[in-house]
């Protein structure tokens, strides 16, 4: 007979048990009915939609996009339609040599053309750097301004994703998350969509994707990123990968819903956040290991590839 305490923490609620002169048997027994009552309150099953992936011969080829001076290797320029028209990365450092996406090399600039065509650059202290291949733009803040979203990484603390802006004329951090808290710990930007259906765009991530990933949505109000929703067991990117688009935003009303895969990447779901809640509208058991991103086609399906080389198409049935 022993003496056990056990505290749970979850993001809305913090239960502690003291279990007095218990066997550790009936301690087990308590954990495991603790973890399944959460798991059905914060997680519900819907039949309101159909995963359907079909086998294809192979997928178009992409051309490479134009290069711009001194940009990071392996990254992508990315184009706009406001104020921004262009931007990429650029300033290859090896001062922080995580390899998570394929090479020792990171960018410690992040360089914009406007619309008139002036150049604007922002350059990182040096224990920083943009652990990043593509610069994202949105409106976030509904201004018909766009943002750019960023993952920037230190190196005693981790990765944060960032949100820059052209702020009197000048290029410039607006907000960031918090750090993951270690080196080496990375962070992988899904995309921006209304997932709490308030009108307004929200910004997802997927936190440590190689190490137990965690889904999370973060709203941008009163000049913050507040996190208010978390999925566990979601991993959009494979260690050394330079695809980054293995999870999506699916449009839909009246809430945004994400299609991710687990953490082993051989199932894919479609997430809802309801109120309060995570529902899995839909979810589908892929023929392999998802080994690329998810292409959109004109045909609103998304194409992606396997681990073993054979490409796929998936659609969403309603």
């Amino acid at each position: 007979m022993i003496a056990e305490k056990l505290t749970w923490v979850t993001g809305s609620s913090l239960w502690k048990m003291k279990l007095c002169a218990a066997p550790r048997r009936l301690v087990l027994f308590y954990l495991v009915l603790m973890l399944s009552v959460h798991f059905c309150w914060c997680t519900i099953t819907s039949s309101a939609a159909e995963l359907k992936v079909r086998r294809i011969e192979t997928s178009p080829i992409v051309a490479p996009a134009s290069e711009k001076p001194d940009q990071l290797p392996l990254s992508r320029v990315v184009r706009g339609n406001r104020e921004i028209a262009v931007a990429w990365l650029a300033g290859p450092t090896d001062r922080y040599r995580h390899g998570v996406l394929g090479d020792d090399l990171e960018a410690t600039r992040l360089v914009v053309e406007t619309r008139s065509g002036k150049r604007l650059q922002v350059d990182l202290p040096l224990r920083r750097v943009f652990e990043d291949l593509e610069p994202r733009l949105a409106d976030v803040d509904g201004d018909d301004r766009d943002e750019i979203i960023v993952v920037e990484s230190d190196t005693k603390s981790g990765a944060s994703l960032a949100l820059y802006g052209i702020v009197d004329g000048q290029l410039k951090r607006i907000v960031a998350t918090s750090f993951l808290g270690q080196p080496y710990r990375w962070l992988n930007p899904l995309g921006v969509g209304d997932f709490d259906g308030d009108g307004k765009l929200d910004i997802a991530l997927v936190a440590t994707p190689h190490i137990g990933g965690k889904l999370r949505i973060y709203r941008f109000e009163n000049s913050n990123l507040s996190l208010f929703a978390e999925y566990p067991g979601i991993s959009t990117h494979q260690m050394g990968s330079t695809e980054l688009g293995l999870g999506r935003v699916v449009s839909a009303s009246p809430r945004d819903q994400l299609l991710v895969p687990d953490q082993a990447r051989r199932v894919l779901m479609l997430l809802e956040w309801s109120p309060n809640q995570w529902q899995v509208v839909a979810r589908t058991q892929l023929p392999g290991r998802l080994g690329s991103s998810l292409t959109p086609t004109d045909d609103g399906e998304w194409r992606f590839h396997l681990e073993d080389g054979r490409h796929f198409v998936i659609q969403i049935n309603r």
